[in-house]
């Protein structure tokens, strides 16, 4: 009996084992074959011109395979792999300027069990609306050449090759790529058709660059970025080769730290307005040593006027010839060789100059033309070495204002010595100029100079509380060596003086006139009357003469000099002494006298 029992469990142990064995084959496997695109993935679209891959993302538990129309526009990569996540790659293989078309892309499992289909579109053209050129500039330099831009409406229609034509191809010429070629100065209309549609554009072309006139701000990073306009260089650091125009309705501005060399004979040209006012300091400077640019120029005759400060300016001088108001704050001006001063003055316009370096330069600091009035303030100004080279030149060398202002104060102005032939403050109406021509040249410090201060011809100017020291430096005597020299020969001048030292020059004072036509400068250094020709004097002379003879006041003019309450150079302020440094009437009869008593206390 238990043999048959046993028999009996072997028999249900053979029939459960087969069962199992099913379950676990790949004829009914356990999980479903199973694609699943990503949901972005399911319908891809390109545009008609659009050639960029796409890619799709998936999964799938089984190895698969892409199945792509035969013949179809688009191809894919890859067109197998293993089971897990993978990526396909679609490609359009040609733009589609026809109706719009579709292709099923269907990634299959290779037991054919699953399956996803990815739908891709390739949109037909949309037909332009409206055509507009666009370029960065539509002023051209003589011979230069330009691509030109077509911008469509709307933003994704087809751009088809248009027809091209210039209403003068004497001036400027056009090829149907849409390359524009200047030939010649004048302006032509370029125009480029597509069936009913049109685009037109105004070049005008130039002998060199000249800004558009739309009211832009320029700075020289922009002005490398068009071109045609000499201008190269990038990151703060440019390259002008070429002269050009900003123009009167545009700006010129600088960024912070930006070098700017200019090659030899360039001229920057700004009949607008200028920004150079870096927040950190800024450089404008020759493209080598060899070279010597030509002067920033300023007309400002419309917008015009601004702004340079925070600037250093190598061997560029600026010529200002505007009407409206400039100022020039905190430049360091350096190494002028050219004929021009560093500043040259010939517009209506007030400059206001505060601040600034000017060291060893070969002119003037500032100067102005002797035929204009131009209206002026320099003040708190450090000079030293200018006018340095060896011809007979003040560093401050200005003309009359007219009915403006011109005020001359807080500098500091140093010779050197050794250079012997830099003047220091010179005011000029060489000319007659119109005007009340009002001066004021105060608080300044000038020392070490061929003269300190001189003004000549018609004018109505305050010397006031300066010190003028050493001004010495002529080798003759007869040619210079003044702490002020007032000349006037033909009337006209007035000049107050008050509270001024002058100390170790070879005259101290020296005013020439006209004795024979009895006409001169009206001299007040000094006057105790009450009203309005009162002045307390306080001039303070001393160590003043040459050969062997002091000469704090040297009287070459028929006119009276009033010259009291001063101290002179003499240990006791009498008549006695003070006569002894003083040269007039007393010294020669054609000459004026000199009033000097009371002298200060």
């Amino acid at each position: 009996m238990k043999r048959l029992g046993y028999l009996k469990l072997w028999g249900v142990v053979a029939l459960v084992l087969p069962l199992l064995t099913v379950a676990c084959s790949d004829d009914d496997p356990a999980e479903p074959a199973r694609v699943e695109i990503d949901a972005a993935g399911s319908t891809v679209t390109f545009t008609y011109n659009d050639l960029e891959p796409r890619e799709v993302s998936f999964s799938t538990n089984r190895a698969w395979t892409v199945e792509v129309p035969a013949g179809s526009w688009v191809s894919v990569s890859p067109l197998e792999g293993e089971a897990g996540t993978a990526t396909l790659t679609l490609t359009p293989s040609e733009a589609n300027y026809d109706a719009e078309r579709s292709a099923a892309v269907t990634v299959r499992t290779v037991d054919g069990k699953a399956e996803a289909v990815i739908t891709v579109v390739q949109q037909a053209p949309i037909e332009p609306t409206s055509l507009e050129i666009e370029v960065p500039q539509n002023r051209l330099v003589k011979g230069q050449t330009l691509t030109l831009i077509v911008k469509v409406e709307p933003e994704d229609a087809y751009l088809p090759p248009l027809v091209w034509s210039s209403s003068n191809s004497a001036v400027v010429s056009v090829d149907q790529q849409g390359v524009v070629t200047a030939v010649e100065v004048g302006e032509a209309t370029i125009t480029g058709t597509y069936g009913k549609l049109r685009c037109d554009m105004t070049f005008e072309v130039t002998d060199r660059f000249t800004t558009d006139g739309e009211g832009r701000t320029y700075s020289f990073a922009d002005l490398a970025a068009l071109p045609g306009s000499g201008v190269t260089g990038s990151e703060g650091v440019y390259t002008v080769s070429a002269s050009m125009t900003i123009d009167e309705a545009d700006v010129l501005t600088i960024a912070d730290g930006d070098v700017v060399s200019l090659a030899d004979g360039v001229e920057l040209r700004v009949e607008g307005m200028v920004d150079l006012c870096p927040a950190t300091k800024a450089r404008i400077q020759p493209v080598d040593a060899e070279s010597t640019p030509k002067p920033l120029y300023l007309t400002g005759d419309v917008k015009g006027g601004g702004k340079i400060c925070n600037m250093e300016i190598d061997n560029c001088p600026i010529r200002y010839y505007g009407t409206a108001d400039l100022t020039i704050e905190k430049c360091l001006f350096t190494g002028v060789r050219s004929s021009y001063s560093s500043i040259n003055l010939g517009g209506s316009g007030l400059t206001t100059v505060e601040e600034c370096e000017f060291r060893e330069n070969g002119m003037p600091s500032i100067s102005g033309g002797a035929n204009i009035a131009s209206a002026l303030i320099f003040r708190d100004n450090y000079l030293y070495k200018n006018s340095n080279n060896t011809r007979n030149r003040p560093q401050i060398n200005v003309t009359v204002p007219g009915d403006g202002q011109l005020e001359i104060t807080g500098n500091t102005v140093i010779g050197p010595g050794e250079v012997t032939m830099n003047g220091g403050i010179a005011v000029a109406n060489m000319l007659g100029l119109g005007g009340a021509n009002k001066v004021l040249i105060e608080n300044n410090k000038v020392s070490d100079c061929r003269y300190g201060i001189t003004t000549n011809g018609p004018m109505d100017v305050r010397i006031i509380g300066n010190e003028l020291i050493d001004n010495k430096w002529d080798s003759n005597p007869m040619n210079g060596g003044s702490g002020v020299s007032i000349y006037n020969s033909a009337g006209g001048q007035k000049v107050y003086m008050q509270g001024n030292t002058i100390k170790g020059h070879l005259w101290g004072i020296t005013v020439i006139g006209n004795p024979s036509s009895g006409k001169g400068p009206e001299v007040n250094m000094g006057n105790t009357a009450s009203g309005e020709e009162h002045n307390p004097g306080g001039n303070v002379l001393s160590d003043n003469g040459n050969g062997g003879v002091l000469y704090d006041l040297y009287n070459n003019s028929p006119m009276t000099v009033y010259a009291q309450g001063n101290t002179w150079g003499v240990a006791t302020q009498d008549a006695a002494s003070i006569e002894t440094v003083i040269f007039h009437k007393n010294d020669n009869p054609s000459l004026g006298e000199v009033i000097y008593l009371p002298a200060a206390e």
